[in-house]
């Protein structure tokens, strides 16, 4: 027997999952605790180095577990940022999230960058890309660096995280995917290449945008001081990337099931795959392997929404010489939601706190506020109802590119698998059951089954996708 093995670079964890040819899963994950501090406001970083370090010691973890040999490893992480490397690989730049707002400062012209990228490039220019750029995508991103003239000399490679990493695991150049291409704005996912039109538009220099290649692909195999300081075997196929929200989707609908997906991670996506590319309202049309499309409203609302409350009632403590964990805090808010009346007592929450991807400036907003109802326990649940009003309100705007058959939301991501109320709520909001997988990890796992089904593990991936296994987390009835 052997398994297949996925690695996933995620913005507040870095895991890794092992696949068996039986669906049994092994997973391990660690905290991503390489977020840069002391830079200039809306500006969010990682450091590269510290992301490679936190990889080795989780497939070291996960090694470790093994009672398998390992067939392959398959790669997924955070999409739309990225980060800039020589001709050797090595990091010029942090890694600039997708969190990160620079694009949205005033350039020299009056306008954003932002704004400056999008009128720069000619009418219709992004109809292929499935998506409006916005700041945090990588080609908005390179644009604003060379406007405030920030873009390191030498700058050989502009490369998501697990394109990275991957190349750093088996030693080989950078290639990139379909999926992580079109995360940075200036790919054509209709036709499957760069798009010059909006390279050129945004001045950027063509040769920093890397080889695409099928995502889950074999790029190389496993250097051998990565094998001997992991655990794993020397020469093991790593295969290609593939984005985190369709790894996500792959690791936990089964193929052909007639659901939609629902992933709260950081932020948050509602899912659904279509046969052709098609443009919906308020969708990105996002490649899926495999010759899938995958319909994405994708938010900045998610688990980084919840989280505010915490930080925010941290701040308040601390003002008034108060400490209390952040875990605690959170507890505490859990207990507090649970035990809030349904309809948080009036208040009501759009807890846009990021703002949006099309409309960065916008802020969140609390309302029906009176002099009894805002308690932590009506905000707190406050904020989870308006998380699953905005994936309903996403979901409303597809119109007719909603699928005609919808018998269950199969959710994902540790932000919903830790919050059962949130669940609860969505099943609620939308009039289905919620189902998750009984494995975590869904990104590793995703990642795992597509390099298994790439490299003759199993037969297919609509074989692998069909051995996920399943459970009822939350009904439409409520308390």
């Amino acid at each position: 027997m052997s398994v297949a093995v996925g690695l996933d670079i995620g913005t507040t964890s870095i895991s890794a999952a092992s696949v068996s040819r039986d669906g049994g899963v092994t997973a391990v994950s660690r905290s991503n605790d390489a977020s840069v501090g002391g830079r200039p406001a809306g500006c969010a970083e990682q450091n590269p180095r510290r992301l490679r370090e936190i990889a080795i010691e989780v497939l070291r973890e996960l090694a470790s577990r093994l009672t398998e040999s390992p067939h392959c490893l398959g790669l997924t992480g955070q999409m739309h940022g990225g980060l800039l490397v020589d001709a050797r690989r090595r990091p010029l730049s942090n890694l600039i999230t997708w969190q990160d707002r620079r694009a949205t400062q005033v350039s020299p012209t009056g306008r954003t960058w932002l704004e400056e990228f999008r009128e720069r490039c000619p009418t219709g220019g992004f109809e292929g890309t499935g998506c409006q750029p916005s700041a945090g995508y990588l080609a908005v991103t390179l644009f604003t660096l060379i406007g405030q003239g920030e873009m390191p000399s030498g700058a050989a490679i502009a490369a998501c995280a697990a394109d990275w990493i991957a190349a750093e695991l088996c030693g080989g150049p950078i290639v990139t995917d379909p999926t992580h291409a079109a995360s940075t704005g200036a790919f054509d996912v209709r036709d499957g290449t760069w798009s010059h039109e909006l390279i050129e538009a945004g001045e950027l220099d063509a040769a920093l945008f890397p080889r695409v290649s099928p995502s889950g692909e074999p790029i190389g195999r496993l250097r051998r001081d990565i094998a001997r300081a992991v655990g794993l075997p020397e020469g093991l196929p790593v295969c290609n990337s593939v984005g985190d929200n369709q790894a996500a989707f792959l690791g936990c609908v089964p193929f052909g099931d007639p659901s939609v997906n629902i992933n709260v991670g950081t932020g948050g996506q509602i899912s659904w795959p279509v046969a052709d590319f098609v443009r919906a309202a308020g969708m990105d049309t996002r490649p899926l392997p495999p010759d899938r499309f995958l319909l994405v409203g994708a938010g900045l609302v998610g688990g980084d929404a919840y989280a505010w409350m915490g930080r925010t009632v941290a701040k308040w403590l601390a003002e008034f010489g108060g400490a209390v964990d952040a875990e605690a805090i959170f507890a505490h808010f859990d207990e507090l939601a649970e035990a809030a009346p349904e309809d948080c007592g009036g208040l009501r929450c759009e807890p846009l706190f990021r703002g949006t991807r099309q409309r960065p400036d916008v802020r969140g907003t609390f309302a029906g506020v009176d002099a009894e109802n805002f308690t932590p326990g009506n905000a707190a649940r406050a904020v989870l109802t308006g998380i699953a009003e905005g994936f309903r309100s996403l979901w409303m705007e597809a119109g007719e590119s909603r699928p005609t058959r919808f018998e269950r939301i199969i959710g994902s991501g540790n932000g919903l698998r830790k919050n059962p109320l949130l669940a609860r709520i969505i099943a609620r909001t939308f009039g289905k059951e919620v189902w998750l997988p009984r494995h975590r990890e869904e990104a590793a796992v995703g990642a795992a089954i597509l390099a298994g089904g790439r490299t003759g593990f199993r037969r297919g991936l609509a074989d692998a996708e069909r051995q996920i296994r399943l459970e009822r987390a939350a009904a439409p009835s409520f308390r």
